[in-house]
């Protein structure tokens, strides 16, 4: 079968960013998609989409030049669904999970797609209540997305760790950083990519799995980052949600910049063609390391099994990655990673809050405002 890849001349980007929807009563999700998505369309607010359950809406960035571009289409949208929001009485979040809800009371939005998932299954979508940031990068081909999703690999954990915030799933402190990741890790063909010797490899494994049933289309792929035909792009969908737009923009700026540097030295030869196995060998301890860990995570870093802390390997890719970003323009984006690492993940500072509040309410509070300013709260 083969699979048209559209392919983009340039690293465009685009962001998707999954919203709770949040009671100001009772801090609860609140099953209100339906009433929001009707009304965004009688204002004409595009780009806001149905989720799976009817406490979560999507908002799409435009495709953007760069990464200070998409944050102004994203900034322009939030304001727009936020007064809907005000309309209806109604809040928003952003973190990788509720702090306490329950999934059992959880609404399927209606629609073909959401009904066809929860059929194949089952128990694993219907407690699907977390929340991503879904970041795509235009690449020119389909044999450069696989490469660079290939190389990629070892970079994953850092985005998990530096987005880190689910650290609460219905009511229980898991003890994790991101329980969001083992979540979705359950589904079949989700979790880490597998590895492809090049494009036509990917479309017989597309093929075999749609003469089989197992999948229906390529939307039923659910891997931490993938090709992305329709749109062209390699999209990233390994980091939870974050409370803040700054952040978010901080994670697009580096997966932006990673996969231009990681493009750029395929071209030059300066980077293998083909990924040593031993990469994926030690990428599910790295991965769990950092849902586990978060920042502090000590992942392998070479054959050899010798260990470094996901926080120092991160400073050291920013110096690699600083010409390419000021290139693309969102130096002043990815410099913001340095802050994170300072000043706590989302999951730290959502700890702090349970500390001080001593309340799952007052956790969900801190992530209203830190969504509604743009600040972090509870920074160390």
């Amino acid at each position: 079968m083969a699979i048209e890849f559209a392919g983009s001349p340039r690293p465009t980007i685009g962001v998707e960013i999954e919203l709770q929807v949040i009671d100001p009563e009772t801090r609860d999700l609140s099953p209100h998609s339906l009433k929001l998505l009707s009304l965004c369309q009688e204002r004409g607010i595009d780009r806001v989409k149905a989720e799976l359950t009817q406490a979560m809406v999507e908002i799409d960035s435009e495709i953007s030049n760069d990464v200070k571009e998409c944050r102004g289409y994203l900034e322009g949208r939030i304001h727009q669904v936020r007064s809907v929001a005000d309309a209806l009485g109604i809040q928003f979040c952003v973190s990788g999970t509720h702090p306490f809800q329950r999934w059992t009371e959880r609404k399927i939005y209606p629609s073909e797609r959401y009904f066809y998932l929860i059929e194949k299954f089952r128990w694993l979508a219907r407690r699907l209540t977390v929340y991503g940031v879904h970041v795509h990068v235009g690449v020119d081909s389909g044999e450069k997305a696989i490469a660079i999703s290939n190389a990629v690999l070892k970079y994953l954990p850092h985005l998990l760790a530096l987005s880190a915030s689910s650290p609460y799933w219905e009511g229980v402190d898991t003890g994790l950083q991101s329980c969001r990741a083992g979540v979705m890790e359950s589904f079949p063909i989700s979790g880490l990519p597998y590895y492809f010797l090049n494009w036509q490899e990917f479309e017989k494994y597309c093929s075999i799995m749609q003469r089989a049933g197992a999948i229906a289309s390529l939307k039923d792929l659910y891997w931490f980052v993938k090709p992305n035909p329709t749109f062209g792009t390699l999209e990233f969908r390994i980091c939870d949600g974050v409370p803040t737009l700054t952040e978010t923009m901080a994670l697009a700026a580096l997966i932006q910049s990673l996969v231009v540097w990681i493009d750029e030295g395929l071209s030059r030869g300066t980077r293998p063609k083909k990924i040593k196995m031993q990469r994926y060998w030690i990428a599910p301890e790295n991965q769990w390391v950092a849902a586990r860990d978060g920042l502090k995570g000590m992942i392998i870093v070479n054959e050899e099994g010798d260990r470094r802390s996901i926080s120092d390997d991160v400073l050291k890719l920013i110096d690699q990655l600083a010409p390419i970003s000021q290139k693309l323009n969102c130096h002043e984006e990815l410099l913001h990673l340095e802050k994170i690492i300072r000043c706590g993940t989302s999951s730290e500072r959502q700890r702090a809050a349970f500390a001080e509040k001593q309340s799952l309410q007052g956790v969900v509070d801190s992530l209203v405002e830190e969504f509604a300013t743009d600040v972090p709260i509870y920074s160390y």
